[in-house]
This record gives C-alpha cells, sequence and structure tokens, in this order.
C-alpha cells in the first residue's frame, strides 16, 4: 500500500512538475508581444502603476476611455502588483503564470479527491489534473497576458476550498470567510465566475446554513464595494464589475453572427452615445434579438458549443503562430 501511495505522488508530481515547465517554456521561446486584449490589460496595469488611474490611455477622460469595457478590474489589479514589484517586465508575469498553470492542475486533482473519496479517487483526479495541465489553449493562455491563468487559478481554488468547508467536520468560519474572498476575485477577474453564487447559493440553503450563507454574501459585497463605490463617482452609475457584458453579448449574438465574439457596426454606433448608454443599447438589442429569433439563436448557441468542443481549435488565439508550429 505505501509503494502504491509513493507511486502515485510520484503521478501526480510528475504532472505538475511538466505542467510548470511546459508552461514557462512555451512562454519564454515563443515570448509573445501582448496584443489586443491582452495589449489592454498592459497598459491599464502600467497606468495604474504610474499613478494616472484606471485607464488604458492615461491622456482621456474616463468617459472616452475604454477601460471600463474591458473585463476587469481583478487582473489588472493583478497584473499592476507584478509590474509594481518587479517592473514593467512580462518575465515575472510569464513565470507567475507558469506556477498558476500548476497549481490549477494541481487544485483540480484535490477536488476529484474531495468529491470521489471511494477507490478511483486518485486516477479520476490524476486524469482530469492532465487535462488541465497539458491543455494547449491553457499553456498558450499562461504565455500571454490574458486572464484566463489567473481566472482558472481562483476558480478551480475557490471550488476546492468550499468542498473543503462541505466536507468538513465543523463548519469553519474562517473556511468560509476565506472561500468568499478567493471566490470575489474570481468574479473579478472573470465575470461568468459569479453563476458559480447559485450552487453555493443553494448548498447553504438546503442545509438551512442562513447564518454562513448571509456571512458569505455580505463578504462578497463588501468586497465589491470599493469598486462599486469608484465606479459610481467616476461615471455616476451602478457598475459591479465592466461594461462589458452588453457589447460581448451583442458581438455574438445578432442577424448573421457565428457565435464568436467578433466586430460588429452597430456596437460602435452604440458606442458613439456613451459608454453607459452604449451599453444598455447593446443590451437591449442583443435581447431583443435572442427573444424574437429562438431558432437562430439556437442555431448560433450550437455552432458556438461545437467550436468551443473541436479539437482542431479553429478560432484559437494563436496569432504568434506560423507554419508548421500552428500545425
Amino acid at each position: 500500500m505505501m509503494l502504491e501511495q509513493k507511486m502515485e505522488v510520484k503521478i501526480l508530481a510528475g504532472i505538475i512538475l511538466a505542467a510548470f515547465i511546459l508552461s514557462l517554456g512555451y512562454s519564454f521561446y515563443f515570448r509573445i508581444t501582448p496584443a489586443v486584449d491582452a495589449a489592454a490589460y498592459d497598459r491599464i496595469a502600467w497606468n495604474l502603476v504610474q499613478g494616472n488611474g484606471y485607464k488604458e490611455r492615461a491622456e482621456l477622460s474616463y468617459e472616452k476611455d475604454l477601460a471600463i469595457m474591458r473585463v476587469g478590474p481583478g487582473y489588472e489589479l493583478f497584473l499592476a502588483a507584478i509590474y509594481f514589484l518587479f517592473g514593467r517586465h512580462y518575465e515575472a508575469a510569464w513565470i507567475i503564470n507558469a506556477l498558476l498553470h500548476a497549481l490549477s492542475a494541481l487544485l483540480v486533482f484535490l477536488i476529484a479527491k474531495e468529491i470521489f473519496k471511494e477507490a478511483g479517487g486518485f486516477f479520476i483526479g490524476a486524469v482530469a489534473s492532465a487535462f488541465i495541465a497539458f491543455s494547449p489553449d491553457l499553456i498558450t493562455m499562461s504565455g500571454m497576458l490574458m486572464t484566463e491563468t489567473l481566472g482558472v487559478f481562483l476558480i478551480t481554488l475557490s471550488i476546492y476550498l468550499f468542498w473543503r468547508y462541505v466536507n468538513g467536520v465543523a463548519k469553519s468560519a474562517g473556511l468560509l470567510f476565506f472561500t468568499a474572498l478567493v471566490f470575489g476575485f474570481a468574479v473579478m477577474v472573470r465575470t461568468p465566475a459569479a453563476l458559480l453564487f447559485l450552487p453555493f447559493a443553494y448548498y447553504f440553503i438546503r442545509e438551512n446554513n442562513w447564518k454562513h450563507f448571509l456571512i458569505f454574501t455580505v463578504i462578497l459585497i463588501l468586497l465589491f464595494m470599493p469598486w462599486i463605490v469608484r465606479n459610481y463617482y467616476v461615471y455616476r452609475a451602478f457598475i459591479p464589475t465592466n461594461l462589458a457584458f452588453g457589447y460581448d453579448l451583442l458581438a455574438g449574438n445578432h442577424p448573421g453572427a457565428t457565435g464568436e465574439l467578433e466586430p460588429y457596426a452597430v456596437n460602435d454606433e452604440f458606442m458613439s452615445h456613451g459608454r453607459i448608454e452604449g451599453n444598455k443599447m447593446a443590451l437591449k438589442a442583443a435581447l431583443g434579438f435572442i427573444l424574437a429569433n429562438p431558432a437562430e439563436f439556437s442555431r448560433i448557441t450550437l455552432d458556438r458549443i461545437s467550436i468551443y468542443f473541436s479539437f482542431a481549435r479553429p478560432t484559437g488565439f494563436w496569432f504568434h503562430l506560423h507554419g508548421f508550429a500552428k500545425a
């Protein structure tokens, strides 16, 4: 039994170490220059360090600047912290990303061990961990200044901590507090992570644990409050995270849409009405299209699912690859 456990530890250590080496090697081999969204995150983070505020372009007013329309603010604050400590060196971000990628693979294994405690838990966990460790998309993203690496790490960490709380003999308030903080920052990095609040809430309600549900919710509210207050002061509007939702939803859901996040002229027209009003108009147009065209929306959604799960990754964000490297 002891020999089997040693072998399991070696297998897991090999997966985690390979994830770190692959991520780090990929980053330093291709040395990808930040582009598109990554370039925007880079500029916002550096402006924060320079004291220019949460902006892409320091010379623009907040109303004209695009920063609030980017996914955030969690990743930009994280990147700003790296720049503050190490300077504007992408190498520091690559090393930290490689570490986060490896830790994400480890956390997926630990989550599987928490869920599948019976025989076979190691095998399930190891396979799940390997899927994360050797994912071409995640390895690629770790070499860019994109939100995915930090987002995946925080989401997996919050799920692991919550399962530790669920399986704990004593429902630790301290563990619950830390779980809420990690989950809240995960939502700041990747807004769709907020959907995880639903299963979390379901557990508290099912267990009739209203006290801890209230604590969990209050911690989240307090975590977001400074950003909400800041946004209301700047934009005179309630913005819990960012203004990307309406524009992104319309970009993928309109007549003739492919489901991908592609340029859409109507979005540019709405933007001319201002960031706040434009986002509202885009959201209204997207929801109007979905309700009026359920069949076309279903087709677009099926296309989106097909693209997402395709091994060929036909729309992979691999602009830095050419020739055989792309294959």
